[in-house]
């Protein structure tokens, strides 16, 4: 099985999840939750490992089946009544 990760951080502003950093070669996708973003992290996977297949460095992450990992940060600050 190949394993796959993102690091994502979330954009209050926006209200979405968005890749920063990762291991899937020309992976850009956010979404509005954690699991949407891994969704569409997979369905866009085929794909990019097509594209870029030549900068993999072991090709036998090619073959299927496939396991995204989301490492995830997010901050907020909280108010607290003293």
């Amino acid at each position: 099985m190949a394993h796959w990760t993102i690091r994502a951080d979330y954009d209050p502003e926006a209200s979405v999840w968005y890749s920063v950093d990762g291991d899937i070669p020309g992976l850009a996708a956010d979404a509005t939750t954690l699991e949407a973003l891994a969704a569409k992290a997979g369905a866009m996977l085929p794909d990019l490992l097509d594209i870029h297949a030549d900068d993999i460095a072991d090709p036998a992450r090619l073959a299927g089946p496939h396991r995204i990992r989301i490492i995830a940060h997010h901050e907020r600050d909280f108010e607290i009544a003293a």
